[in-house]
C-alpha cells in the first residue's frame, strides 16, 4: 500500500514537472501573472525531502523547487498562526502590525494597514480570493482585507477544519465559476493539515505509522490539554510514541503535497499553468521534544521559526539561494512579480530583485501565545539573540556550530541592543482587540453546535 501511495505521487507531480518558469520562461516584467500564495500552517523546512529529510515527504514541492528558487535559511516572524501569517500578509515584524496576544487578549491586523491583496488589486489591477482553514486568519481578524472572494473556514481546533482535499476542491469550483479572465488572479490558498491532532485520511494514514498503535500518542492526541500535560512533564512520551507522532505529522505533508500536485495538475488543464507564479511559504514549524516539549507557540527555538520557501513559475530564476530571508519579504517579493513599486514602509525586501542587497540583517521574531508573549529573537546571519528586556536575560546561540539551540552563550552589547532596539521602535499598526471567545461561540452557534 505504501508503495502504491507513493506511485500515485509521482504521477500527480507529471504536471509540476512541464513549469514554463523551468530555466525561466515568459518574464513576468512583459505581462501580469497569476500568483498563487499556497500557506501551509505547521511546517518545518527541515522535513521536506529536497531538504535532506529522510522520508520522501513532497515530491511536488520538491518538483516546484527544482522549477523555481528554494531558499535554505527563512526566519519566521512569529511561532505561531496568527503574528506569523499577520507579517506574511502586511510585510511588517511582528512588533510593528500588533496582531498576536497580549495579556490575553487577541489582537488581528489593524485595518488601517495595507496587505497584499488590497495593494494588488489597488495597483495592478488583479481579482483576488482567500481560502483559509482556522478560524485566527477570519475576518474577525482582519484578513480579508482586499480579498473580493473571502473563504475561511474552521474553528479554534482542527476538527472542524476542512482538509487538503476539500480545500483543493472548493477553490477549483470557485475558480471554475468566478474566474474573470480579464484580470490576473492573486489567489490565497491556506492548508492546515500538518497541524495537531495529526489525522491525514486513509491511506495516508498508514504512510509512515500505524495510527492506533498507541493507547494515547495516536491521531488523536493533540487537542491543548494534552499538549500542556506533556510540557509541562505531568504526561511522558517514549521514543517510540515519538516516531509514532512523527510518522504522522509526515504523512499530514505527505497528504497536503499530493494535494498541492492536484491543484497544480487542475491549474494546468484550465489553460493557465504556464501564466502562474506559485510562492510556497510556512507560518511556522513544530517542536517534536528538541527543548523537552512539542507543539508551537511557547519557545522561539529554530525548529519553530525555520520554515520553507519555494517560488517557481515564470521569470522565476532556478536554483539554491542561501541569504537569509524573512516572511516580511513575502509582500515586497509579491508586488515585485506584479510589476509594482516596492512601498518604503514595509519591513522587508524583494528578494526576486536584482537590486536586493546581500548586506547584514537583523530580523526579528516575537509574541508566544502559551508562555511570557514579550519574548524576542533577533537573527544576524548564523548568530540569534532571545531574550526579554525584564523576565528573560538575553541569551545567544551560534547556529553554525550549536544548530540545535542547546549550548547558550553570553551575548556582547551590540547583540543585545539589537534587541532592545526592535522593541523600541513604535509600532505601525494599532489593531483593536478582538473577542475571541465570543467568535468562537458564534461560530459553534452558526453550525448547530450550541444554542
Amino acid at each position: 500500500m505504501k508503495k502504491l501511495i507513493l506511485i500515485l505521487i509521482l504521477i500527480l507531480i507529471i504536471p509540476v514537472l512541464n513549469l514554463s518558469g523551468c530555466g525561466g520562461g515568459e518574464s513576468f516584467s512583459s505581462r501580469y501573472p497569476d500568483i498563487v500564495l499556497i500557506l501551509i500552517d505547521n511546517i518545518r523546512a527541515d522535513h521536506l525531502s529536497i531538504n535532506g529529510y529522510y522520508r520522501e515527504t513532497t515530491p511536488v514541492l520538491d518538483s516546484l523547487a527544482s522549477c523555481g528558487t528554494i531558499w535554505t535559511r527563512v526566519q519566521g516572524q512569529s511561532s505561531w498562526t496568527l503574528p506569523a501569517m499577520a507579517t506574511i500578509m502586511t510585510g511588517l515584524t511582528q512588533h510593528a502590525h500588533g496582531a498576536g496576544v497580549f495579556n490575553g487578549a487577541f489582537y488581528g491586523i489593524d485595518a488601517a494597514l495595507p496587505t497584499i491583496p488590497l495593494l494588488i488589486k489597488r495597483g495592478a489591477g488583479y481579482q483576488t480570493a482567500a481560502f483559509y482553514n482556522v478560524i485566527l486568519m477570519s475576518e474577525d481578524f482582519g484578513f480579508n482585507q482586499g480579498f473580493d472572494h473571502f473563504d475561511c473556514q474552521g474553528l479554534a481546533g482542527k476538527a472542524s477544519s476542512r482538509n487538503a482535499r476539500d480545500t483543493v476542491n472548493d477553490y477549483l469550483i470557485w475558480y471554475d465559476a468566478n474566474r474573470d479572465p480579464s484580470k490576473p488572479l492573486f489567489a490565497a490558498i491556506h492548508f492546515f493539515d500538518p497541524h495537531l491532532p495529526y489525522s491525514p485520511p486513509h491511506p495516508w494514514d498508514t504512510l509512515y505509522s500505524d495510527p492506533k498503535s498507541d493507547t494515547l500518542f495516536n491521531e488523536f492526541w493533540g487537542d491543548r490539554n494534552d499538549v500542556q500535560d506533556l510540557n509541562q512533564g505531568l504526561v511522558g512520551m517514549d521514543s517510540a510514541q515519538l516516531e509514532i507522532m512523527l510518522g504522522l505529522y509526515d504523512s499530514e505533508l505527505a497528504f497536503t503535497d499530493n494535494q498541492i500536485g492536484r491543484l497544480i495538475s487542475e491549474i494546468k488543464t484550465r489553460g493557465t499553468l504556464e501564466n502562474t507564479v506559485f510562492i510556497i511559504v510556512g507560518d511556522h514549524g513544530e517542536e517534536f521534544m528538541e527543548h523537552d516539549g512539542m507543539g508551537h507557540g511557547h519557545t522561539l527555538y529554530q525548529e519553530l521559526l525555520d520554515v520553507p520557501l519555494i517560488i517557481s513559475g515564470p521569470g522565476i530564476p532556478v536554483g539554491v539561494n542561501d541569504e537569509l530571508v524573512a516572511q516580511m519579504d513575502i509582500l515586497p517579493t509579491v508586488l515585485g512579480i506584479a510589476n509594482m513599486d516596492i512601498p518604503i514602509w514595509t519591513d522587508g525586501r524583494n528578494i526576486l530583485s536584482v537590486n536586493s542587497t546581500r548586506t547584514a540583517r537583523y530580523i526579528p521574531s516575537s509574541n508566544l501565545i502559551w508562555t511570557t508573549p514579550d519574548i524576542a529573537a533577533v537573527r544576524l546571519e548564523n548568530m540569534i539573540v532571545i531574550g526579554n528586556p525584564q523576565e528573560l536575560p538575553p541569551v545567544l546561540y551560534d547556529l553554525n556550530n550549536d544548530p540545535f539551540e542547546l549550548n547558550p552563550l553570553v551575548p556582547n552589547r551590540e547583540t543585545i541592543d539589537q534587541l532592545y532596539y526592535y522593541w523600541s521602535l513604535p509600532p505601525k499598526g494599532h489593531p483593536l482587540t478582538v473577542p475571541f471567545v465570543q467568535k468562537v461561540e458564534r461560530a459553534l452557534h452558526d453550525l448547530g453546535y450550541i444554542r
